[in-house]
């Protein structure tokens, strides 16, 4: 078998930039596998109950802090119920201290300056957490968008105290709504993690090609990683999932797969046609905090710089939302390298300018308070459907959402803040766009080196593993793998590394998917019949 790799001559700097740049990949759209409607309509009572039992008590003008509340249910849509209910609580403080923090900075001060200053040490210290402890999607953008919406809310210190106890309310809410489906769904997240799994197994085995490989070697171990216990569903699933994890290996017809992985979204799960073979441990020892901070560094740094530089920009020129710009820079910045920043870009640009032609209409029909709360909570819902599908389709609802959310203490500004938004979110992404390009992450071609030694330590441990410890050293590589898989789209995706070793790194994974397919347990025939 040959080994792939990239033969082609190195890149220039200029060609690497001009493949960076491309805006294709930012308006691909992907669809999800499962796992998107139910997210989207607890969201949708998330943001819709707090705000329903304010303007029935008579205080829509709290409806702000409520939403900022429930911005909580935007995390951890289809994790697991033990990792929601450790991280949840979490990003429900910490949303609670950010808006705190601007609140009474802005009423003790109202200086614009200042309020800029606190939005950039939120947002950076709001990305260093959630890349560190992984919050996956949104990121750390919800806490300073809610940040800097609730300081430039009008606001006194009469005003403080309720309005941090209602967001701290609908964030306690959107908490015990996002737990609450263990109560009726206990296996609803094991059975969408093993059902993507077995979707991406079966895109790899019709287009075989080492992206799909890795997707499809992620999204087993991530699903393996969720299957904990011995209950006679985590007990079937996991036995399915070792089934098609063998296939990866062993190649064979996927159709069987899209089958089963459908009849999981429905809530059946077949018998397995065999007991699990392949034990899979995926616990190991924990890193040092210093090495497991220090990989995110430079684009905590990236994010610092681009988010001071869009709120200084903003004032400078005299636009008045500064807070929408310092958003924008941080909403594009959610990201790992300058490419995925820059199709961000793109996405954010195109997103909020479908969103702003929405809001035209929306603000043209001079709609009551009423009205634009029963449309931002649509326009949050339908967002959640499409944003993980593409990003500037989500923001394409997400748009009119925050100038309904603005409008309601300013409601006769409506076109002036279409096109302020307009403008500071164009400002503050093409900012942070260029501080990526600009400023280099030196620590993405160190990152690469450890990863690529790590895989080849891993692949020793394995060629010397006895039966005994093969299970923990084949788990060892994996993460080896998808660790080198990482830090190499990292540097590949910063236009300005010098040497990103493509084809250094697909000869090492190749050498490892030829170890792992060769240390696969024996099947006996009947092992080896299909799905049922």
């Amino acid at each position: 078998m040959n080994v792939p790799a990239d033969r082609a001559k190195p890149e220039s700097a200029l060609t690497r930039l001009r493949r960076a740049l491309r805006v294709r990949e930012a308006l691909r759209y992907t669809p999800t596998v499962g796992g998107v409607v139910a997210p989207a309509l607890r969201v949708g009572v998330s943001f819709g109950a707090p705000i329903a039992v304010l303007v029935a008590i008579g205080h829509p003008d709290l409806v702000p802090f409520a939403a900022f509340g429930a911005f909580t249910s935007l995390y951890c849509r289809v994790d697991t119920w033990s990792r929601r209910a450790r991280l949840l609580p979490l990003i429900a403080l910490g949303l609670v201290v950010s808006v705190a923090t601007a609140t009474m900075i802005a009423a003790a001060t109202g200086n614009a300056l200042i309020g800029v200053l606190v939005l950039t040490a939120i947002a950076t210290v709001g990305k260093l957490a959630s890349d560190v402890l992984d919050f996956g999607p949104p990121g750390g953008l919800m806490f300073v968008f809610a940040a800097g919406a609730a300081a430039y809310a009008a606001h006194d210190w009469s005003g403080v105290g309720p309005h941090i106890g209602i967001m701290a309310a609908s964030a306690a809410l959107s908490v015990a709504l996002s737990l609450l489906g263990n109560l009726l769904h206990p296996t609803g997240p094991h059975r969408v993690a093993t059902a993507r799994a077995l979707v991406a197994i079966a895109d790899h085995l019709d287009s075989p090609n080492p992206a799909t490989r890795h997707r499809a070697h992620l999204a087993a171990h991530r699903a393996f990683a969720t299957l904990r216990g011995n209950s006679r569903t985590i007990t079937a699933l996991r036995a399915h999932l070792a089934d098609a994890e063998h296939l990866l290996h062993h190649p064979a017809e996927a159709a069987h797969l899209r089958e089963l992985a459908r009849k999981l979204h429905r809530g059946r799960i077949p018998r397995p046609a065999t007991a699990p073979q392949f034990p899979w441990n995926s616990r190991h020892a924990g890193a040092p905090w210093s090495a497991r901070i220090s990989p995110f560094l430079p684009n905590a740094g990236r994010m610092l710089l681009s988010c001071l530089l869009a709120g200084l920009i903003t004032l400078a020129v005299g636009l008045d939302h500064a807070y929408w710009a310092v958003v924008s820079a941080s909403a594009v910045l959610q990201s790992t390298n300058a490419t995925a920043t820059w199709h961000r870009t793109v996405q954010r640009m195109t997103g909020t300018l479908g969103g702003a032609v929405l809001a035209f209409a929306m603000f043209g029909f001079q709609p009551s308070p009423l009205a634009i709360l029963v449309l931002v909570v649509v326009c949050q819902l339908i967002a959640e459907l499409f944003v993980q599908a593409n990003y500037a389709l989500g923001l394409l609802f997400v748009t009119p959402l925050a100038l309904g959310l603005a409008s309601l203490s300013n409601p006769a500004a409506h076109d002036e803040l279409i096109v302020e938004r307009i403008a500071t979110t164009v400002l503050g992404a093409l900012i942070a766009a260029a501080v990526s390009l600009i400023l280099i992450n030196r620590q993405s071609a160190r990152r690469l080196s450890a990863a690529l030694t790590g895989c080849r330590e891993a692949q020793r441990q394995l060629r010397e593993a006895d039966e005994s410890t093969v299970a923990e050293s084949r788990a060892r590589l994996m993460r080896a793998l998808f660790a080198l898989r990482n830090a190499h789209a990292v540097a590949d995706g910063e236009p300005r590394h010098r040497n990103p070793r493509t084809r250094e790194v697909l000869d090492t994974e190749h050498e490892a998917y030829e170890l792992l397919a060769a240390t696969v347990p024996a099947r006996t025939a009947k092992q080896r019949s299909p799905l049922t």
